[in-house]
């Protein structure tokens, strides 16, 4: 009677962790799936939780979830769900960072292509300290980091300058952590690539740090900027990223330790001696 009891209890405080969002005990039987669109997921995702969290690539209709772009599903804890495609349309989707460029300048707004299906708005005034008076300039083909703040389904999505949680700087500061994107190279990659350069876990970014100093900001939107100190460090660092797309993370290391040994670059101490002289 004992052992029933506690079986009782321990299925009942699975069941009550489950309802409420927690970590679900199999989740370590998770595999990675490839998924194709229309497909629907809604038993698989079930298998792992009661409560889940679509992300980019599927869709909850009602008591359904689907797949809306062909990849492979990932999941995250606690309960969180996502398809990771090499598609290069982006969808925008609410506090995202993203990189955009002014195509177009008005009193009021800035019309800013993501490379989505449609211009964004980046408001004049969605700056921190910004004011009628004292607000930046930005002329057309400035580079902007900047969040989603709104996504509307029948109007274009708006962007922000503004920091919602953290230190907050004024924007002439020159350093806030959105806004002008000054100097340095801009290219383009799969919204894949993209999702997994921003994972805290992926190897590829810090690797490249630990050969050559660098700046960089990724935008979940496929766009990337890079600077350096020299544009042979900023051509290196942009094929390094673009080489390591399908690699896992075990061989990262091997293949830019290759690629800094190929392009035989300069010590850091030798290239500041240069550079005096």
């Amino acid at each position: 009677m004992a052992g029933d009891s506690t079986k009782t209890a321990d299925n009942f405080l699975a069941g009550l962790e489950g309802e409420m969002g927690g970590v679900p005990a199999n989740f370590a039987e998770f595999k990675p799936t490839a998924v194709f669109v229309g497909q629907d997921v809604t038993q698989e995702l079930s298998r792992f939780g009661k409560q889940v969290r679509t992300g980019s690539g599927l869709h909850q209709l009602r008591d359904k979830v689907v797949v809306t772009q062909a990849g492979v599903l990932h999941f995250e804890q606690p309960n969180i769900y996502w398809v990771e495609h090499y598609d290069h349309l982006y969808r925008p989707r609410l506090e995202d960072n993203v990189i955009a460029v002014v195509t177009e300048t008005y009193a009021e707004s800035y019309h800013m292509d993501m490379r989505c299906g449609s211009m964004a708005q980046l408001p004049t005034l969605a700056f921190d300290g910004a004011s009628k008076r004292n607000r930046p300039t930005y002329k057309v083909g400035t580079l902007v980091y900047a969040r989603v703040a709104q996504v509307h389904k029948d109007m274009d999505p708006e962007l922000s300058c503004m920091v919602l949680s953290g230190p907050k700087k004024d924007w002439m500061t020159g350093e806030s952590l959105y806004g002008e994107l000054k100097g340095g190279y801009v290219f383009t990659c799969s919204l894949g690539l993209a999702n997994r350069l921003l994972d805290e876990r992926c190897a590829i970014l810090p690797t490249i740090a630990s050969h050559v100093p660098y700046e960089v900001a990724v935008g979940a939107n496929g766009m990337i900027w890079i600077n350096a100190r020299r544009s042979e460090e900023i051509a290196l660092i942009c094929n390094a990223v673009k080489a390591c797309e399908f690699l896992p993370d075990a061989q990262v290391p091997a293949l830019i330790r290759d690629l800094v040994k190929t392009a035989a670059l300069k010590p850091k101490e030798d290239a500041e001696k240069g550079d005096k002289n």
